[in-house]
């Protein structure tokens, strides 16, 4: 995905084109709130609701299991797409839905460390040195 098209309209509409396999954890996490097979925009989550309670779920069952580092891999690749976009609302979406909790947590912020980008490991150290964290990152970064 090309970081011109990855809008904040078009990020939840570009997770789910990218990761059909989500669609089943927004429908467990979220059916019952919402009316998901209309589809329609008002039936359907907002895309800090998606990040926060299925992506950012997903991700620490995935780093704390160590399976599946190819749906892993995958998720950091488009975290990385959303800390390149020229649009700052998705990337203030990666850092507050993602990053912040990750760094929060040690073992997982080292685990993550090797999927991520550049631009996804320069905004984990800002947020760790933000919140007086930066104990937490990987000594390799430091």
């Amino acid at each position: 995905m090309s970081e011109t098209e990855l809008t904040f309209d078009r990020v939840r509409g570009a997770l789910l084109s990218s990761f059909p396999e989500l669609l089943e954890r927004i429908w467990n996490t979220f059916g019952s709130y919402y009316d998901l097979e209309k589809g329609t925009p008002e039936e359907t989550p907002e895309a800090y609701p998606v990040f926060e309670d299925v992506v950012q779920e997903l991700m620490f069952e995935l780093l704390e299991s160590g399976q599946d580092e190819t749906l892993l891999t995958r998720l950091f690749l488009f975290f990385e797409d959303m800390a390149n976009s020229p649009d700052s609302n998705v990337s203030d979406l990666m850092r507050i839905a993602i990053l912040e909790n990750l760094v929060y947590r040690r073992e997982n912020l080292r685990q993550a460390w090797k999927y991520m980008g550049p631009k996804t490991r320069e905004f984990a150290v800002w947020e760790a040195n933000h919140q007086g964290r930066p104990e937490n990152l990987p000594p390799s970064s430091i």
